[in-house]
């Protein structure tokens, strides 16, 4: 059965709670393994870097990590056709929870799978596309959508876009995600394991405290 409803009209609030969880699994993934969760464009360089370097062993690590967040990506845009959104974060938190207890060399991999799911499970909050994993095109659209409260004539439509607000809000939040996560590093021997537990309210639709 189609679970169409939990790609089209997300709130920019669920978008806000994914963000947070990228960010500290970023940040403790990074400050962990060596790699990042999400972010793979920082992979990519990591990945560079080595082949330059003729360090094989941490190319192939970073080829690992890439892989994996692709196969998330792919598990996630077929199973949000099928199964309801809670399983998928049921099989996020999952992986989350594996990569906090494996050995760094398994759970790298495992931690991107779990972000590329995430990545493909929601890919739009209010009526626009937007990403809660990789920022660089959210920032694109915050300025895009900025200007056009500049630009826009009294004839010409409105853009479909998300308010350059909204969209500061999700990379704010993703900002507070590394800045809680890279403190949880400092502070917990299992720094992964909050993350699980705000996954739960992005299942909410609304804010508890915005009304209904």
């Amino acid at each position: 059965m189609s679970n169409d409803r939990a790609t089209s009209d997300n709130t920019t609030w669920q978008a806000t709670v994914l963000s947070v969880v990228a960010g500290y699994a970023d940040a403790v993934g990074f400050m962990t393994f060596g790699a990042f969760a999400g972010a793979m464009t920082g992979n990519t360089v990591l990945l560079g870097i080595a082949v330059a370097g003729a360090n094989f062993e941490d190319a192939l690590r970073s080829a690992i990590v890439i892989a994996s967040f692709l196969v998330g990506v792919t598990a996630g845009a077929v199973l949000r056709r099928r199964i309801p959104l809670a399983s998928i974060f049921a099989i996020e938190a999952a992986a989350i929870v594996t990569a906090a207890l494996i050995a760094p060399v398994f759970a790298a991999p495992t931690l991107a799978f779990a972000m590329g799911l995430q990545n493909a499970a929601m890919t739009r909050f209010g009526g626009a596309s937007l990403n809660t994993v990789v920022l660089t095109g959210n920032l694109q659209k915050m300025m895009q959508a900025f200007l056009e409260r500049f630009e826009r004539s009294s004839t010409a439509p409105a853009s479909a876009t998300v308010g350059a607000g909204a969209i500061a809000e999700i990379w704010l939040a993703y900002l507070g995600g590394v800045m809680i996560g890279a403190l949880a590093w400092h502070w917990m021997a299992y720094p992964l394991l909050p993350a699980v537990l705000l996954l739960p309210a992005a299942l909410l639709r609304q804010a508890p405290w915005r009304g209904t």
